[in-house]
C-alpha cells in the first residue's frame, strides 16, 4: 500500500501465511511484497515467490487484453458496456496485474441484451449462466459476467438496494481505461458507494475476502481528495449502510493505513479481531471451511431473536416472490403465479431435485452455535 517493506519475511507461520493468500487470491500480492526482503535474496522460496508473481502477471495481462477485444467486438455492434469492479479497480493497483479477477463484469442496457447474446455465442463463448439480470460466458480462461443489473438481490430489509441502482446508467462516465464512446465506467463517488453496498450484499450472503477491503484501500488512496464525501454520507445513511461503512472503512483505516474518509466508528478491539478473523477465514467470498447451511440459517433468521431451522426449511421449499421473480420474470407481472414457480423450480429441472434435498437435510443438522456467530457479527457490523 505505502512502499514499505515488510519488517520479517513470513513470521512463525510461513505455510499458513501462504494459504492464507491463496484462499484470498493474493498470492501475486505477496509474493511481490516478499520478494524484495533481503532475507530471502537467492533462497529457493525467493526464486519460487519470483516465479509465482511473474506468472500470475502474465495470466492477468493476457486476460486484460482478450477483454480489450472483446470491447472492441462490443463497441463495433453499437453495444454499450459499462465496466466496474475488478476490472476498473485494477488501475489503481501499483501492478493491476496483481489485482485478480475470477470473472469480468460489465454492464449492458437490458434493450442489448439479445444483440449481446448474439455476439457472444458468435464469437464462441460458451453460456454458463441466463439467468436475469446475469449471464455468464466461458471460453477458455476467458470468464464474463455480462449483467443488465448490478444489484441482483437485496443487501437487507432496511432499503431498497435494488430500486437505487436501477439509475446506474444515470451514473456512467466515459471509461478512463478504454477510449471508445461505448465503453464506460462508474463516477468516482457511485462507484465508492457501490463497492460498500456489494461487500455488505456478499457479508449478508457468506462473507466477504480481504481482497474487497484491499479494493477499497486502493480506491481510496487513488481519489484522495476527490470524493465528494458529504453526499457518499447522506447516500449511505438513504441506504441504511453508514454503521456499517463507518465500521469497514475503520478497518480498512487499521488495517492499511488508509485514513477513512467518513467519522470512524466506535468498535471493540473484540469486534475487530473477529471482523479480521471473519474476513481472512472464509476466502474470497467467505465460503472456505464455511458451513453453507449455518450460512443459510443465519440469512434467514436475521431479524429474528432466535435460530429456527423449521422456518429456514420452510423458506427453502417454498421461497417468497423476492427470491424467485428474477429468475422467473412472469412473478414481476403476475404474482399470483407463485405457486407454479414453485412447482416449476423442482419439477421443471429434475436433476436439481437431489441438490434440493441434500440442502433440506443440511439445513436439519447445521451448527446452529455457527449460525449465531455468524448474526452476531453481522449485527455487530452494523447490518
Amino acid at each position: 500500500m505505502h512502499g514499505e517493506l515488510p519488517e520479517t519475511a513470513f513470521g512463525a507461520d510461513p505455510d499458513g501465511l501462504s494459504a492464507l493468500a491463496r484462499i484470498n487470491s493474493t498470492e501475486g500480492i505477496l509474493s511481490y511484497v516478499l520478494m524484495k526482503e533481503p532475507n530471502l535474496a537467492a533462497s529457493e522460496r525467493r526464486q519460487y515467490l519470483r516465479k509465482q508473481c511473474l506468472g500470475e502477471i502474465s495470466f492477468y495481462s493476457r486476460r486484460a487484453e482478450q477483454m480489450k477485444l472483446l470491447s472492441d467486438a462490443l463497441s463495433r455492434e453499437g453495444i454499450d458496456h459499462l465496466l466496474f469492479k475488478g476490472f476498473v479497480l485494477r488501475d489503481y493497483y501499483p501492478v493491476p496485474e496483481l489485482r485478480t479477477f475470477g470473472d469480468i463484469d460489465f454492464l449492458i442496457r437490458p434493450s442489448d441484451r439479445e444483440a449481446c447474446h448474439k455476439l457472444m455465442c458468435g464469437l464462441g463463448y460458451e453460456v454458463k449462466c441466463d439467468f436475469e439480470p446475469v449471464y455468464s460466458y466461458l471460453k477458455g480462461t476467458e470468464y464474463y459476467e455480462i449483467h443488465t443489473d448490478v444489484m441482483e438481490v437485496d443487501v437487507s430489509d432496511k432499503a431498497d438496494y435494488r430500486g437505487y441502482f436501477n439509475s446506474v446508467w444515470d451514473h456512467a462516465v466515459p471509461s478512463s481505461s478504454i477510449c471508445n464512446e461505448h465503453v464506460f465506467e462508474l463516477e468516482a463517488d457511485f462507484h465508492f458507494i457501490y463497492l460498500l453496498t456489494h461487500i455488505a450484499k456478499h457479508i449478508s450472503s457468506s462473507g466477504a475476502g480481504i481482497r474487497m477491503y484491499l479494493d477499497l484501500a486502493f480506491f481510496l488512496k487513488h481519489f484522495d481528495g476527490k470524493l465528494n464525501i458529504e453526499y457518499i454520507a447522506a447516500e449511505l445513511e438513504r441506504l441504511s449502510l453508514s454503521d456499517f461503512a463507518r465500521t469497514v472503512l475503520s478497518a480498512v483505516e487499521k488495517w492499511f493505513g488508509v485514513k477513512s474518509p467518513l467519522p470512524p466508528k466506535e468498535t471493540s478491539a473484540e469486534l475487530m479481531d473477529d471482523f479480521l478473523c471473519f474476513t481472512m477465514e472464509g476466502g474470497v467470498y467467505g465460503k472456505v471451511g464455511r458451513d453453507k447451511n449455518a450460512v443459510f440459517l443465519k440469512q434467514q433468521n436475521r431479524n429474528s431473536e432466535e435460530i429456527s431451522k423449521w422456518k429456514t426449511l420452510v423458506f427453502h421449499v417454498f421461497p417468497p416472490v423476492s427470491s424467485l421473480e428474477n429468475r422467473y420474470t412472469y412473478l414481476k407481472k403476475h404474482r399470483w403465479l407463485l405457486p407454479v414457480a414453485w412447482v416449476h423450480r423442482i419439477a421443471g429441472n429434475p436433476s436439481s431435485w437431489k441438490r434440493y434435498a441434500g440442502h433440506a437435510k443440511g439445513i436439519v443438522n447445521a451448527d446452529e452455535e455457527e449460525a449465531r456467530r455468524l448474526k452476531r457479527i453481522y449485527k455487530e457490523l452494523g447490518l
